[in-house]
């Protein structure tokens, strides 16, 4: 029986999308169309809360469907698996994208493509499904395509803009440079193992690790090349802010519990061996690490409501990324968890907050939205809270775990507590500067009069006063705030929940993943400080960016700090050009040797030869023409020669090797 449930889950999206796409051509609703995806994700949310019952109570549940191939002694099957980590992340895709797709119903009221776009988000639920419940690395790639597939037309989803073209192509371009390591890296742990199987991995042979260093260490950073371009990485990570030319529910989706999390979730698929090489560890902890600092240095300076959550998700895909460097696959999956929430909560909120302002995006022609929005306001301080890292919400559990296995890690440990902590400090200012923003202050312009020349989504909403989104929308939010407040509390310290109550989320994730090595233990004492110290100074940098933007005039204020720091500010709010460095460094450079090789080695070597094969063949019929016997006889003679010659030819050729 529940084999079956198995075999059904990825199966309800796949149904809804090609319902969906069935049914385009008789231009669905926004609510049939909505509807349709909202209840193929939903009822595979339902399979998903039995399957982890029984995972809970007796173990993990397989299926296979079909032996594809097999090769040598290495067997490629269809072979489905519900296990700890494929419990979590089932969950997150198909309970935080029914939520999304049922937001989704209210926000896309007016637009015309509906049946596409609920078409492509259960394509893209699918694909996400197909990764997590691969049992081997042929399932788990298969739907690791599928979602570089389905994040491509969804970003590019209102592709008569040119920019959401540009931006569709530069997130599936940068995904398959990813990709390709991801290939690599899959052959070589196949050669090594002489298996796909996740399973067979799970406790290898450490002979076998020992005799295949040098190439399971090239196999594992090849991984870790497809991890930052699915989880937006450096160097990989200049896809993911330009991913919100799409529709602001998709980056909810994309952000929260989908896509991105993929790179942190193969990771811990393959854990086991990695946490073997000090090497990868220490790349993987240092690329999170300069990630998060450098998206949270780029956010502080953005204004547009959207690009900031955008950072802000790649500096909190550091941080997991980072956890996982540190050999504490467990706390990284478990932030990965309580991110999905209040991102996807912060995410939804500003999609309400865009549709009540008739799609503005820029956060200094909004403000005083408090009054207006109350529902979206109090959801988003839930939110606000959460990701800020406030003692209580959901995000302050995973972060100060993860902050505590950087600071307990030997080596470079304390040097990656810094930046870490760093990384929240700025996070809770920026994300203070939004909120007030949007919500306290009174907006810097008429926000009425900026709408007249701003047309992206609709422009049904013209002229119509700001007001609080529809219950469809607003259902998903408070959803969301109570599971971003409360998420943390299944992964709290053991000083707050004893032994038996606490780290619930990661001793249940740990049976599959490595655990974490080499660390040293903290006293009770010495965490307790540690909270406290990183929570003053998170509320000190909450308090400073209230007092700039709020007590002080911050208009004034703002120019002041960009005279003060006018050099940081400008290449922060320019992204510290690493857009302009890739055109000049990989780019151009590709663009010249296309040039090169269409206008040289085409147009004058290839299309020269060619050219001269056919001079010659032409050559030879004329000369053939001018020179055919007169008569049959002769002819015959002529085919009999050639013939004989052939032959003679060829059997000198076999005689001679």
């Amino acid at each position: 029986m529940y084999e079956n449930y198995l075999a059904l889950i990825p199966f309800f999206p796949l149904l809804a999308f090609l319902i969906n796409s069935l049914l385009i051509k008789n231009k669905l609703n926004n609510i049939q169309a909505g509807l349709i995806t909202f209840m193929g994700l939903f009822t595979s949310f339902i399979l998903v809360i039995l399957l982890s019952l029984h995972v809970q109570e007796v173990g993990p549940v397989h299926v296979k469907l079909w032996d594809w191939m097999n090769y040598k002694n290495i067997v490629f099957d269809i072979h489905f698996v519900m296990d700890q980590l494929s419990v979590v992340l089932c969950l997150m895709v198909t309970g935080i994208g029914s939520a999304i797709a049922f937001f989704s119903i209210g926000y896309m009221d007016h637009e015309e493509k509906v049946g596409k776009f609920f078409a492509f988000f259960a394509l893209f639920a699918f694909s996400m499904l197909l990764l997590v419940v691969g049992e081997n690395f042929l399932v788990l790639f298969m739907g690791w395509e599928g979602v570089g597939l389905s994040s491509y037309l969804l970003i590019g989803f209102w592709y008569e803009h040119t920019k959401n073209g540009n931006a569709a192509k530069k997130a599936f371009l940068a995904n398959r440079v990813g990709d390709f390591g991801v290939v690599l890296g899959m052959i070589g742990y196949a050669l090594v193992f002489n298996t796909v199987s996740f399973r067979d991995l799970q406790h290898p042979d450490l002979a076998i690790i020992a005799a295949n260093k040098n190439l399971l260490i090239a196999s594992s950073l090849l991984l870790v090349l497809g991890v930052t371009g699915k989880s937006a990485q450096i160097p990989l990570f200049i896809w993911l802010p330009d991913a919100m030319m799409g529709p602001t529910p998709v980056s909810a989706l994309m952000h929260a519990a989908t896509m991105v999390t993929a790179g942190i979730f193969l990771l811990c698929r393959v854990s086991n061996i990695i946490i073997h090489f000090s090497v990868v560890l220490d790349v993987i902890a240092w690329i999170g690490a300069l990630t998060s600092l450098l998206a949270a240095l780029i956010a502080i300076t953005q204004t547009d409501i959207k690009k900031i959550l955008a950072y802000s998700t790649v500096s909190q895909l550091g941080y997991m990324v980072m956890a996982c460097g540190l050999g504490a696959f467990s706390t990284g999956l478990f932030h990965v968890f309580t991110h999905a929430f209040f991102k996807a909560l912060l995410f939804l909120c500003a999609a309400s907050v865009i549709y009540g302002c008739h799609h503005e995006q820029n956060i200094f022609k909004m403000g005083g939205l408090k009054s207006k929005m109350p529902v979206t306001f109090w959801t988003f301080v839930i939110g606000f809270l959460a990701i800020a890292g406030i003692p209580g919400f959901s995000g302050f559990f995973s972060k100060d775990e993860i902050l505590s296995m950087a600071f307990t890690n030997p080596g470079n440990g304390i040097f990656l507590y810094s930046i870490g902590l760093i990384s929240a400090l700025i996070t809770a200012f920026y994300m203070t500067r939004m909120l007030v923003l949007v919500f306290i202050v009174p907006p810097s312009h008429d926000v009425h009069d900026s709408h007249q020349h701003h047309k992206k989504e609709d422009d049904s909403h013209n002229g119509h006063e700001i007001h609080e989104s529809p219950s469809v929308m607003t259902i998903p939010l408070l959803i969301l705030a109570l599971c971003s407040a409360v998420a943390g509390y299944v992964g709290m310290p053991h000083i707050f929940g004893g032994h038996e109550n606490s780290r619930l989320f990661q001793t249940f994730v740990e049976k599959f993943t490595a655990h974490p090595m080499g660390h040293r233990e903290l006293s009770q004492e010495t965490e307790i400080i540690m909270m406290v110290v990183t929570t003053i100074l998170i509320l000190s940098s909450m308090g400073l960016a209230y007092y700039i933007y709020v007590i002080k005039d911050h208009e004034r204020m703002r120019d002041k700090i960009k005279a003060k720091f006018l050099g940081i500010w400008i290449i922060s709010s320019e992204k510290f050009k690493v857009d302009e460095l890739y055109e000049i460094a990989i780019i151009k450079p590709l663009y010249q040797v296309g040039h090169f090789l269409v206008d040289v080695v085409e147009t004058h070597i290839v299309n020269g030869f060619v050219k001269l094969i056919t001079k010659a063949v032409s050559g030879s019929g004329n000369f053939l023409e001018e020179t055919k016997p007169a008569k049959l006889e002769v002819g015959i003679l002529y085919i009999a020669i050639g013939t004989a010659l052939i032959i003679t030819f060829v059997f000198s050729a076999f005689t001679f090797r």
